[in-house]
């Protein structure tokens, strides 16, 4: 009797316990066996909560910089973009110059050379001038300029060369601005891409990992005590058929 008191306990709140998880595995697991009729696959999860567990959310809040006002970029987050578009990665950016010809987006180690229609032209790293870049600016004469340490150097028009000087000349530096909601928006796009098909985010959900390592073995556990709510009821079926009898 002490047994049987203590199987029906078990069997009873082991099942008020597994039937969350036993209800999302079922509720997934029907979607994913419909993913094709259901265009699950075309359609994507932007949701930052969702995304965040996949490494596809910026953190933290991003440096910009620019001139006159205007942003030309931002680094954030260890990512690098131009206007609206993501356009490099690890990199600390120390100044976004507008030029004759282009723009000139400078981190500490390269120089990213942009057309005026936004189009990359040459990624440059003038063995000339000593890491890192401490910061980049304009001459009167619409040139780069660049300083590392206590030298300046000022490029010449089409950026293929620069000349060192020690005397600093009439420039106007790139300094730091603060990015709009809709900039900011607008590189949080430009980072995740499209996001996540909604068929891999579902079928994430239905095997444990949307949680990380520590989800798959939830779901494990889990699996474990639906055998063991399994087992407990057909032994509590058999002893009430036996009793009955």
């Amino acid at each position: 009797m002490k047994n049987r008191r203590w199987n029906r306990r078990f069997h009873r709140w082991s099942g008020l316990i597994l039937i969350i998880p036993l209800s999302i595995a079922c509720i997934t697991g029907v979607l994913l066996n419909h993913s094709v009729d259901l265009g699950l696959k075309a359609r994507h999860v932007t949701s930052p909560l969702i995304l965040r567990p996949y490494g596809m959310t910026l953190k933290g809040e991003p440096i910009a910089y620019g001139m006159d006002g205007r942003t030309y970029a931002a680094s954030w987050d260890g990512s690098l973009f131009h206007a609206s578009r993501l356009i490099d990665s690890d990199s600390t950016l120390i100044g976004a110059v507008p030029l004759r010809d282009g723009f000139a987006i400078v981190t500490r180690q390269t120089i990213h050379y942009y057309g005026l229609d936004g189009e990359l032209i040459e990624k440059l790293n003038p063995p000339e001038i000593p890491k890192p870049f401490e910061k980049a600016g304009r001459s009167s004469s619409l040139s780069l300029v660049l300083r590392s340490g206590d030298q300046f150097f000022i490029s010449d028009p089409d950026l293929l060369g620069f000349t060192k000087t020690t005397t600093p000349p009439d420039v106007q530096w790139s300094e730091p601005v603060t990015p709009t909601l809709s900039e900011k928006s607008a590189w949080k796009t430009a980072f995740r891409g499209e996001g996540l098909p909604l068929d891999r985010v579902i079928l994430d959900i239905h095997s444990g990992r949307i949680l990380g390592p520590v989800g798959k073995w939830l779901w494990d556990i889990a699996a474990i005590g639906v055998l063991a709510l399994s087992i407990s009821g057909l032994i509590l079926f058999f002893k009430n058929r036996k009793r009955n009898r």
